[in-house]
């Protein structure tokens, strides 16, 4: 009862304050004009699936630290809802975090695919189905547990009860393997291999720019600015950023996930009261739920610009222009992350900058002429 009161009376509430409280606040600064790319609208879905999440958690912290109130629908929504609920949101933000691997991996390895106008509109569906997806494989969790009554004289209890005639059913524990091979197993083998060609993309791209650096700098006078597409581009920056962001949330959803993968290996034949059981199942559903808060801090760690747009954000800046980089000049690549798709402008754009270029030169001729024509139009006239 000590365990039980200190892990979901005090820890469990102060973390999913921490959840519902920074997720939110992640919800607000990703909307904002500076995070309008794709790979933003799938981190936006994650934390609604995150918000979700923590939210359906209070009421199991409230029946487990508190009780359970004695009436029909609190008993029913436990017994056949409330798992379901939980597992819901859970799986789905797995699957968002999949599609958001998924896409960045194409990105980076197809770098010169165009998106089209439709690509948010993809997004969006890409997050409902997950959502739906999410639902659908959680709702055979709604007969796990069964309303138990009490009848003494005329007041009823409400207890739950496992459906032992479901749960120690063998097509129920091949449900329960598929759900985990589907949310868990290969989530897991995905994040790893798309997210490690990932990272060994942008170190190949890391030690190609320094290798530049080297050969330029012999060429460039010590005054000469720093040309460099890659040291210019802030796309290239930033998605250096959301590389090191993606594979920072890879490794907590590792960490915080494989204490309660391992609880059934670990105990596989236990008894309800065993002390040691008890308290690794609770530091582990502890550990996981952190999983969901620890975002916040990821965020404020990994990106300036969020940092950044959070504190104009709580100082109630939020409607300021934020406007364009002077240092961005014209002819780059167009910052893919940002603003949803590449663009990559005509060789006629990018050689507006050039001295040589015939567009300048015929502007000139063009303002030479009339020149002279209004010149010769005054020695007429005079």
């Amino acid at each position: 009862m000590s365990l039980m009161w200190t892990s979901y009376g005090i820890i469990v509430p102060i973390i999913l304050t921490i959840g519902i409280f920074g997720n939110v606040a992640i919800l607000i600064v990703l909307s904002s004009p500076m995070f309008r790319g794709i790979t933003y609208l799938y981190l936006s879905g994650l934390a609604l699936a995150h918000i979700g999440v923590t939210l359906s958690w209070i009421t199991i912290t409230l029946r487990l630290g508190y009780g359970m109130s004695n009436n029909y629908p609190s008993a029913f929504y436990h017994a056949h809802l409330e798992l379901v609920v939980l597992n819901a949101f859970s799986a789905a933000s797995v699957f968002i975090m999949v599609c958001l691997i998924v896409d960045r991996y194409i990105f980076v390895f197809f770098p010169a695919r165009i998106r089209t106008g439709s690509a948010r509109k993809n997004v969006g569906s890409s997050i409902l189905s997950s959502f739906i997806a999410g639902f659908m494989i959680s709702c055979p969790l709604s007969v796990m547990r069964m309303v138990y009554t009490e009848q003494d004289g005329y007041d009823a209890s409400f207890t739950l009860r496992e459906n032992v005639s479901v749960t120690q059913n063998a097509m129920w524990r091949m449900y329960i393997w598929t759900m985990e091979t589907i949310v868990r197993i290969c989530p897991s083998i995905l994040f790893i291999i798309l997210n490690s060609l990932v990272i060994k993309r942008f170190l190949q791209l890391s030690v190609q720019n320094r290798q530049f650096h080297a050969a330029s700098d012999k060429l460039r006078t010590n005054n000469a600015p720093d040309t460099s597409l890659l040291s210019r581009n802030r796309g290239y920056r930033e998605e250096q950023h959301l590389a090191i962001l993606t594979t920072t949330m890879i490794l907590c959803f590792f960490v915080t996930t494989v204490p309660s993968s391992l609880t059934p290996m670990l105990y596989i034949n236990h008894h309800p009261l065993d002390l040691n059981y008890q308290t690794f199942r609770v530091c582990s559903a502890i550990v996981e739920l952190s999983n969901y808060a620890i975002y916040i801090f990821i965020y404020l760690v990994c990106s300036t610009e969020f940092r950044r747009e959070l504190l104009r954000v709580l100082q109630g800046k939020c409607n300021e222009n934020t406007g364009r980089d002077v240092d961005q000049p014209i002819g780059e690549i167009e910052d893919y992350s940002r603003h949803g798709t590449t663009v990559r402008l005509t060789p006629e754009h990018t050689k507006l900058n050039s001295p040589e270029s015939p567009n300048k030169e015929a502007k000139a001729e063009e303002n030479l002429s009339d020149a002279t024509a209004f010149m010769l139009e005054r020695q007429v006239i005079a």
